[in-house]
């Protein structure tokens, strides 16, 4: 009996480990903007980030999101050049998900790097000046997220159980 308890009570601590925060499973609407963020070119409209490819066409450029980065892939043939506009590029607007940071991965191969700037869990990222260089070529976005603060279901369980295997044992004894 004590081996069965000892198992179940291992097998419940599993459910209990830190929540890993990323992209998965939240919202992302992208927003195309150009020549300010005052005014909008083109919406793609909201999808559910998941392990497919979220946005396969929007404005020449191809659009994954990853549990923690953006992948915009320029397939080609030749290079764009994005015009030096106050703003060119795009606005990812994340839900279900809190944006801590985001910067350019080293291993982008766009000629020049977007400057990316955060406001609540938006995403800028102003392509303005930039070169895509020759295709196929793709611009890699790392983002960061914090854990959820919400208590996990797992935790709640892990409660619920020990609280049983008490009751359990007390009218075991009493018996």
């Amino acid at each position: 009996m004590k081996i069965a308890s000892l198992a179940m009570a291992l097998g419940f601590v599993g459910f209990c480990l830190p929540a890993h925060a990323d992209l998965i499973g939240s919202t992302v609407d992208v927003r195309n903007y150009y020549p300010n963020l005052a005014t909008l070119q083109a919406d793609a409209g909201s999808k559910i980030v998941s392990a497919a490819l979220e946005y396969p066409s929007f404005t020449s450029f191809a659009m994954d999101i990853t549990g923690t980065q953006i992948l915009i892939e320029w397939a080609g043939p030749g290079n764009l050049a994005f015009t030096a506009a106050a703003f060119n590029g795009f606005e990812f607007l994340f839900t279900g998900v809190t944006i801590t940071g985001a910067t350019v991965d080293g291993s982008s191969t766009f000629l020049g790097s977007p400057a990316i700037s955060i406001a609540g869990n938006n995403i800028f990222l102003n392509y303005s000046g930039v070169n895509t260089g020759n295709g196929p070529t793709t611009s890699i976005i790392d983002v960061t997220t914090s854990a959820s603060s919400v208590p996990e279901p797992s935790t709640l369980v892990l409660l619920g159980t020990a609280l049983l295997g008490l009751v359990f044992q007390y009218r075991r004894r009493s018996a």
